[in-house]
């Protein structure tokens, strides 16, 4: 027990870093304010689309949907790593967010060509 307190102390000395508070202005200004908006939007999409995809399970557009709702999910992480590294949180490489939004775009794009497939 006290070798368990010892080392758990000893790891917050070495790994405790500075807490640095979030400006607001950071989280006020338009750019920011509006990937927390469409985060919001995303995270609704998902929510949505998981229950359309309940109700055509089994049917002709089961498959965009699956589609849909993973390329929303693909917008959330994309929104979510952008949020990170704005709000200095996490320190992502540079790429990862514009990757994010191309998978997107192209989940969104297969999933309307899908849709379209099955509707003609």
């Amino acid at each position: 027990m006290a070798r368990n307190v010892i080392v758990t102390a000893l790891g917050l000395v070495v790994l405790g870093s500075d807490a640095h508070a979030v400006s607001l202005a950071v989280i006020t200004s338009p750019p920011t304010l509006l990937n927390v908006v469409i985060l919001g939007l995303a995270c609704a999409a998902v929510v949505v689309g998981w229950q359309l995809l309940g109700i055509v399970k089994g049917g002709a557009l089961s498959r965009p949907w699956q589609i849909f709702v993973a390329g929303f999910g693909v917008l959330a992480l994309c929104q979510i790593s952008i949020l990170l590294q704005t709000f200095e949180i996490v320190a992502l490489p540079s790429w990862i967010s514009p990757t994010l939004a191309v998978v997107w775009a192209g989940a969104f794009f297969y999933g309307v060509f899908e849709t379209r497939k099955v509707l003609a």
